[in-house]
């Protein structure tokens, strides 16, 4: 018993450290990454939440600026970590001409991501999705995801799990 009471804080540790990445590994194990730089995003429409409730339209098909597209599921410790260094690039951006972003969950309803954003103040525009409908056009596995856009829709940037010591 008390080497697994030794045991216990490293594998808390190792599941904290890997855990929005290991648990969401398809069956094959292998990430497949279905959009890279320099490729064009996807088409999809989704509905959105913007921060004052009302719901509007996001789709691939219609950029107009730089646009971010955030790929996150609320219970994921990456993405906690991820979305108010996210928010604060939305916030600092918003009223940039042509300026788009959108936050789009994996797996989530939104229930969940509506109480989530209330309870941390997030104010980027979301979209729950309780499948991977979405999330499955860009990868196989991994979050968060945030993907850089031309207004053409062409992939200037893709960041994976972690944006510390980036720039945005």
């Amino acid at each position: 018993m008390k080497g697994l009471m030794r045991l216990l804080p490293v594998l808390i540790m190792t599941m904290a450290f890997f855990g929005c990445s290991l648990d969401d590994k398809d069956d094959g194990g292998d990430v497949v990454e279905r959009v890279k730089v320099g490729d064009r995003i996807p088409l999809f429409t989704v509905e959105t939440v913007l921060s004052d409730g009302t719901k509007s339209v996001f789709s691939s098909a219609q950029l107009t600026g730089e646009t971010v597209i955030v790929l996150f599921n609320t219970s994921c410790g990456d993405c906690q970590r991820e979305l108010p260094l996210l928010n604060d690039y939305y916030l600092r951006h918003r009223d940039d001409k042509g300026f788009l972003m959108v936050a789009i969950s994996r797996e989530e309803g939104a229930e969940s991501v509506a109480a989530y954003w209330k309870e941390h103040a997030l104010e980027i525009p979301w979209s729950a999705q309780t499948d991977r409908s979405v999330y499955s056009l860009f990868a196989s596995s991994v979050i968060p995801r945030i993907y850089f856009c031309t207004a053409e829709g062409i992939v200037t940037r893709i960041l994976i799990e972690r944006t510390e010591g980036l720039s945005f």
